[in-house]
């Protein structure tokens, strides 16, 4: 008789918050409970997240689901965003806000470092600077709340809060550490040299868990709250994006698109890129969640979120959008489609992603004439995006034979699917696969579930005709692309 078990996973997300009730013999769903991420916005602008009327919901969610599932409950699972974090003493008490993961109020710290210090940062954590990043929120709470001086304070992010108050234990996971700019990435171990020049006292930071690693119990107290039966333990599943590539069950030399609102471009490695190149063009390397490998990243400010802004700012509806990409689709198949009269169109309408990453950069549509339809529009559109994306997925070392595993909104068009395979001259594979962040954090805490298979959609081969049609295209969207940066000062004339 099998030993039918269930599990909690929390995936703390930018928008909602998930928990859902895994049975550890099957993968299957038992019940799912979705909220919104609280959050608490000042006058200007400022964002950061409400952690604990998180834990206050969190609290009653599970209770919810532990009373629901039929089977015993012995682990939880917990993964979130990156980045975002507070300070916590030894008596309980939480310090500090949790500054959101996009947070810029510690910007104004980049400019206090030389180009030699960050040479030096990037040597160690494998990461460009960037105030995203945890050391630079750490550094503003420090000041801001006047904490340099007080003694056994310790930094945690989102999931390990939750763990503390779950368990009691403060420990801060890998995959999450190599997101602060503080961790030694080859030696994954905390970096005392990184932390003295970014000014963050060493003695804040907690110790590593490693993925997998029961990072603790519940306590006793919460166990009688929650109704749990067993004694049930607690995993630091880690950074979402690299939990969701878990799922995919991806191999070194893989590399995974994922899309939506932005789009990312994650390489599985043996070993850190840590060269001159990459840090040029701003390549953030991380720990796996397997505790083996290791992944080099880049993203893109704007991915679908073009397609939102050509609904919103020519008017189109989504029956707009649908109809005509069915017809450039069908017109793009054709073997005397031609890319002459497509305008030119860079989407850096939120800035510019990699190699040239800066936040202030500004979009450019070129082309326009009187005639103009939707449906050029919108092959303007996602050809500048494809443009986009193949310029950063050149940043990478990539073989020829590679294929490249895209998941989210991206699969169900087929438009932009084929118009990557072309460009990149790689097959491009469309996975569909519900939750991946919660499955990859399942399978951290239940290794030994047997997952299905990722299922694949569609295939989309590359065309030799069309390769060369895009490839003419894209000299002349470079040269656009060239002037444009050149005229914002983000590049210099040689």
């Amino acid at each position: 008789m099998p030993d039918y078990h269930a599990a909690l996973v929390i995936d703390i997300g930018t928008t909602n918050c998930k928990v859902s009730c895994y049975s550890c013999h099957d993968a299957s769903v038992l019940e799912v409970r979705k909220f919104p991420t609280p959050k608490k916005e000042s006058e200007n602008g400022d964002v950061d997240f409400d952690i604990d009327t998180l834990w206050q919901a969190l609290r009653r969610v599970l209770a919810e689901l532990i009373s629901f599932s039929p089977f015993p409950v012995t682990d939880i699972s917990i993964t979130s965003f990156g980045e975002s974090g507070v300070f916590v003493d030894e008596k309980g008490t939480i310090l500090t806000p949790m500054l959101a993961w996009y947070d810029r109020r510690g910007e104004s710290y980049l400019t206090s470092l030389s180009e030699t210090e960050n040479e030096e940062l990037y040597a160690i954590t494998g990461l460009p600077v960037h105030s995203n990043y945890s050391a630079f929120k750490m550094r503003w709470l420090l000041d801001n709340y006047a904490l340099h001086d007080q003694k056994n304070i310790c930094w945690l992010h989102a999931p390990e809060v939750l763990l503390w108050r779950l368990t009691g234990e403060k420990r801060t996971d890998i995959s999450l550490a190599s997101r602060t700019l503080c961790l030694d990435v080859s030696q994954r171990t905390w970096s005392r040299r990184a932390t003295a020049i970014l000014g963050i006292p060493f003695e804040v930071l907690a110790p590593l868990t490693r993925p997998g690693e029961v990072a603790g119990w519940v306590t006793p107290e919460l166990r009688n709250e929650l109704g749990l039966t067993h004694k049930v333990n607690v995993t630091l599943a880690g950074h979402d994006h690299m939990v969701g590539a878990r799922a995919l069950q991806m191999r070194p030399g893989d590399v995974l698109n994922s899309t939506g609102t932005t789009e990312g471009i994650l390489l599985l490695n043996t070993q850190p890129t840590l060269n001159a190149q990459a840090r040029r063009d701003k390549l953030a390397n991380g720990c796996y969640s397997d505790g083996e490998f290791f992944t080099l990243f880049a993203s893109l400010p704007v991915g679908g979120y073009a397609l939102e802004w050509v609904q919103k700012t020519f008017r189109l509806n989504a029956e707009d959008i649908s109809v005509g990409l069915e017809k450039v689709m069908e017109n793009y198949l054709q073997s005397s489609w031609s890319a002459d009269h497509v305008p030119i169109f860079i989407p850096h309408l939120r800035g510019a992603g990699s190699p040239n990453k800066n936040r202030h950069s500004r979009g450019l549509l070129f082309g326009l004439t009187d005639a103009l339809d939707t449906e050029t529009l919108l092959e303007s559109v996602f050809i500048g995006l494809v443009m986009e994306f193949a310029h950063c997925y050149d940043c990478f070392t990539i073989p020829a034979d590679s294929i490249l595993k895209v998941i989210g909104p991206a699969v169900k068009n087929p438009f932009w699917l084929q118009l990557k395979a072309d460009i990149l001259q790689c097959p491009v594979e469309a996975i569909t696969f519900d939750e991946t962040v919660s499955v990859g954090a399942l399978l951290m805490a239940c290794p030994d579930v047997v997952l299905p298979s990722p299922p694949v959609v569609e295939w989309y081969l590359p065309d030799t005709g069309r390769s060369v049609k895009l490839k003419e295209y894209q000299q002349k969207w470079q040269a656009f692309y060239r002037f444009k940066l050149l005229q914002e000062g983000i590049i210099k004339d040689e």
